[in-house]
C-alpha cells in the first residue's frame, strides 16, 4: 500500500489514507451494506495500480444514506446525485482537505449484489471493511470496456492469484450469455498479441 501513500517522485505524503479512513468509518456507522472495488481493493490483495482513489459500491436502495455518511464526513459531491428512487450510478464526492476522490459506485444487481455480500472484511489503513477479493474484481471488469479496466482484467489474469475457475462458474451462474466474452479476455490476457515491431532508424547522413 506504500505506493498509494506517497508520491514516488515528490516522496509527498497523497493523502489518500486519510481519506479512506474517513470514508469507511463513515461507511461502517451508516449501516449500509457496500464493498471496496478498484485501486484500493487491487492495492489490499496484492496488485497496487498507482491510481489514488477509493471506489465503493452500494446498491440502489443504500445509496441515498450512503451519500448522507459521505457528506457528513465532510466529503463534498462534485457530481449530480439523482434522486432517492433514482440514484446516479456514479456519484463523485471530493475530500476537500486531501483533494482525494471517493466514488460511489450505485448498481442494482449483479454482479455487484454478489461482491458486495461476499466480499471478506480486511484491513484498509486501520479501518476494517468488506473488500472484493480478485475473482469479485475480474467479474466487475468483465462488464467494463474502459481501458484501465481492460488492463486491470489482464492483470490479475497474468499474476496467477485469481482461480479462475472459481470467477467463471460465478459468471456462468449470473449470466451465461457472458461466458464467450469471458473467454476471449481470459485467452487474450494469457496470450497477449506481441508488440508492433521498432522502426528502423533512419541513418544521419554525413
Amino acid at each position: 500500500m506504500d505506493v498509494l501513500v506517497t508520491d514516488p517522485v515528490s516522496g509527498r505524503t497523497t493523502g489518500l489514507a486519510k481519506t479512506v479512513r474517513r470514508a469507511l468509518e463513515a461507511m461502517e456507522k451508516s449501516g449500509v451494506p457496500y464493498c471496496v472495488v478498484g485501486a484500493t481493493a487491487l492495492a489490499v490483495r496484492g496488485l497496487p495500480r498507482m491510481t489514488r482513489d477509493l471506489d465503493l459500491v452500494v446498491m440502489v436502495d443504500g445509496a441515498t444514506r450512503a451519500g448522507e455518511a459521505l457528506r457528513a464526513a465532510k466529503l463534498q459531491s462534485e457530481t449530480p446525485v439523482g434522486t432517492p428512487d433514482d440514484p446516479e450510478p456514479k456519484i463523485v464526492f471530493v475530500d476537500l482537505s486531501t483533494k482525494v476522490e471517493v466514488h460511489l459506485l450505485v448498481a442494482a444487481g449483479d454482479p455487484e449484489a454478489t461482491v458486495c455480500d461476499e466480499a471478506p472484511r480486511a484491513t484498509v489503513f486501520g479501518v476494517e471493511a468488506p473488500v472484493a477479493i480478485l475473482e469479485h474484481l475480474l467479474l466487475l471488469y468483465a462488464y467494463s470496456n474502459q481501458p484501465r479496466h481492460l488492463g486491470d482484467f489482464a492483470a490479475i489474469v497474468q499474476s496467477g492469484r485469481a482461480d479462475l475457475g472459481a470467477a467463471e462458474r460465478k459468471l456462468a451462474a449470473m449470466h451465461p450469455e457472458m461466458l464467450g466474452e469471458w473467454s476471449r479476455r481470459v485467452r487474450e490476457a494469457q496470450h497477449p498479441a506481441p508488440p508492433p515491431p521498432r522502426p528502423t532508424p533512419r541513418r544521419r547522413r554525413t
